[in-house]
């Protein structure tokens, strides 16, 4: 059957999403976390929208839902690390859940095009972050200080030093050379002949160098290393004369060292460009404008954290971040805590996906209504973690039955949309059964209000884990029941 005959009809999924989205807001308003579970909710919201453009044809509208899987997945990271609210993170999820079933078909065809945008994304900023870690802690400027150091107080001990640090870079230099030489053939074929003349004289290969000159090579190491030989050396300059003075002017002016620098540097630079070439078309696949869409959102959002860290607003975001990441944020700095955030949760909701995945198969007569499943899911993990922190009981029976209503309006959404279409014409049936669940959810809050109202005078204790446990195993039961009941 084709993908869009799966697709749940637009009123019940509608209202199944409208549900998720008040019992969310209840239960984060009861559980104390009213503002984190209205982000939440907008970032689910943004994720959803961004997953539908991510199906369509055009790399510009693939471009648009890779933005929008990025930020939203940065709004719940946001509200994870700030809010640390587990209750309005849970609802964000279920109305996303909620709203990507409700608006396309849940099957490969959305699959792949989400999971290329997060792995093209979450590549970025990975790389991005690695970084701006590295820029902004300084590693990269020790170690290039560090090795300069090492490198240049060995390579100026003596003069017997610096000829041998020279014929290493000319070495060097030349097989680079050899190697780069192909290179630039094939970007610009049209100079080949050019180059050809240029650097003809120098395209020398090193296995061709004598036998010879290796061992003389070697000598000069062993004399180097000994405590006389740089003395030695010295004797035999001052026995040339002038010639010698001349030869200790030229080591030491770093002419000789500056051109087998700069050949070896140009050299470097052709074969840098070419590795990352192969890394970029290694990773860009066969389509390389595809590629770069759905990577659209991790190079914005690398952009993005990339200038607030430089701007004055980094210190906004370290002061709203609060005092449990004031120590990373001052020891890596702001971009690489955003960029590695993101990442960190795009790569969460990955491996969710396919765990949730098969968490609600079994309760679920069609994969495609898995996404009202998890919302479900997701609201009455909420409500007991609502519950467990003071929420009132009103707010946790209303999250439970409201877990339900998603959970059967949206799968009837979904079983018409497979059975009869999703745009024929049955709005009066969809608002009948709506409205028999949702009223069947109302006479299960008011019947369990009522209970705790008229049993709430008896004194009845029992530990705390048992009472955890007796409401958990009723809330399944309770939902085991109406799956059965919707499958008969």
């Amino acid at each position: 059957m084709s993908a869009p005959a799966r697709r749940a009809t637009a009123f019940s999924a509608t209202v199944a999403v409208l549900v998720a989205a008040l019992a969310g807001l209840g239960v984060g308003a009861a559980a104390g976390a009213r503002w984190a579970t209205v982000a939440s909710l907008l970032g689910a919201g943004i994720a959803a929208l961004g997953v539908r453009a991510s199906q369509a044809r055009s790399n510009d509208r693939r471009a648009a839902g890779s933005a929008g899987i990025v930020a939203g997945a940065l709004v719940v990271a946001g509200v994870a690390a700030v809010g640390e609210s587990a209750v309005a993170l849970l609802a964000g999820l279920a109305v996303g859940a909620a709203a990507v079933n409700a608006t396309v078909s849940l099957d490969a065809d959305v699959a792949r095009p989400v999971g290329r945008t997060v792995a093209r994304s979450a590549s970025v900023l990975v790389a991005g972050s690695m970084l701006a870690a590295g820029l902004s802690t300084g590693a990269f400027g020790a170690f290039g200080r560090i090795l300069a150091g090492h490198v240049w107080a060995l390579t100026t001990a003596h003069d017997l030093a610096r000829l041998l640090a020279f014929q290493v870079e000319l070495l060097v230099g030349l097989g680079l050379l050899h190697w780069a030489v192909p290179v630039l053939d094939d970007w610009l074929p049209d100079r080949r002949e050019h180059r050809a003349a240029t650097l003809g004289r120098l395209e020398y290969r090193i296995a061709d160098l004598p036998r010879g000159y290796w061992l003389f090579l070697g000598l000069q190491f062993a004399l180097a290393l000994t405590a006389w030989g740089p003395r030695w050396f010295d004797r035999f300059l001052e026995s040339l004369s002038t010639l010698g003075a001349g030869v200790r002017l030229v080591l030491r002016s770093g002419v000789l060292h500056g051109a087998a620098g700069v050949l070896v540097a140009l050299s470097a630079a052709v074969l840098v460009g070419r590795g990352l070439q192969r890394l970029f078309v290694a990773w860009a696949g066969r389509d390389p404008p595809r590629a770069l869409s759905h990577a659209a959102g991790g190079v914005g959002a690398l952009v993005g954290a990339a200038i607030v860290g430089a701007s004055p607003l980094a210190d906004v975001v370290a002061a709203a971040a609060g005092p449990a990441w004031s120590e990373p944020i001052a020891a890596v700095g702001v971009t690489p805590i955003l960029t590695g955030g993101v990442a960190v949760t795009l790569f969460a909701v990955a491996v969710g996906q396919a765990v949730i995945g098969r968490l609600v198969r079994p309760w679920i007569e069609s994969d495609a209504a898995a996404g009202f499943a998890a919302a479900a899911a997701a609201l009455v993990v909420a409500a007991l973690l609502a519950a467990h922190g003071g929420a009132s009981a009103l707010a946790v029976f209303t999250a439970v039955a409201g877990a339900l209503a998603v959970l059967d309006v949206g799968s009837n959404a979904v079983a018409l949309g497979t059975q009869i279409g999703p745009v024929a014409e049955t709005r009066a049936g969809e608002a009948t059964h709506a409205v028999g669940s949702l009223l069947v959810g109302a006479a299960g809050v008011a019947v369990a209000t009522l209970t705790g109202f008229v049993m709430g005078s008896v004194s009845i204790s029992v530990p705390a884990w048992r009472a955890r446990l007796a409401v958990a195993l009723l809330l399944v039961s309770v939902l085991c029941f109406a799956i059965r009941l919707g499958r008969e």
